[in-house]
């Protein structure tokens, strides 16, 4: 049976796998940071500038919460009445569709970046746009490594959390009962 965007969309525990996925990104942050002052106390004590790198960050951690997020309410949402190798198996998933994510929005970012324009900008007055495809092939190759990299380090956080909103909801069962993609098949 074919679903509808509005069927996909109208599914009930948004509220609670948002939460889920908020609370993961901002650990993935809180430990982005905490690799930050690591890090600035080796620079500090050999005399050099370290700057925290924002941007990454949040390249990284905002795509990996909507893909965790997406998989939680949508694709394979976490029921009270799952046994403990499902939760964890659906926890894996959702790390999974969260790096895939990840990887898609970095890949993306890597190939935008990998077009420029050729020449003086006001001395040319029609520079011709130019795409280097060496730099698009490195970036998808870095969103590739990046994508395993962030799924290997957040699989322990992933399933943690599945865990844990397997517990909230046997305590606090919702009124409507959940099914995602993954059950309907």
């Amino acid at each position: 049976m074919a679903l509808t965007v509005k069927q996909l969309v109208n599914r009930h525990g948004a509220l609670v796998s948002a939460v889920t996925a908020l609370l993961v990104a901002a650990a993935m942050v809180a430990q982005r940071l905490l690799e930050f002052f690591i890090g600035l106390l080796s620079a500090v004590s050999v005399g050099q500038a370290y700057a925290f790198p924002i941007f990454p960050v949040l390249l990284v951690a905002v795509p990996f919460a909507v893909g965790f997020f997406v998989s939680l309410w949508i694709i394979a949402p976490i029921a009270e009445e799952l046994r403990l190798p499902h939760v964890i198996t659906r926890a894996i998933l959702a790390t999974g569709v969260a790096s895939t994510v990840v990887f898609i929005v970095l890949a993306v970012a890597g190939i935008v970046g990998a077009f420029s324009l050729q020449g003086e900008f006001f001395a040319n007055s029609f520079p011709s746009p130019r795409f280097d495809g060496a730099w698009a092939l490195n970036a998808v190759l870095s969103a590739l490594t990046s994508a395993a990299l962030t799924f290997v380090s957040t699989l322990p956080l992933g399933v943690l959390a599945g865990v844990m909103l397997w517990i909230w909801r046997k305590d606090h069962p919702p009124r409507h009962p959940l099914s995602g993609l993954v059950d309907e098949v």
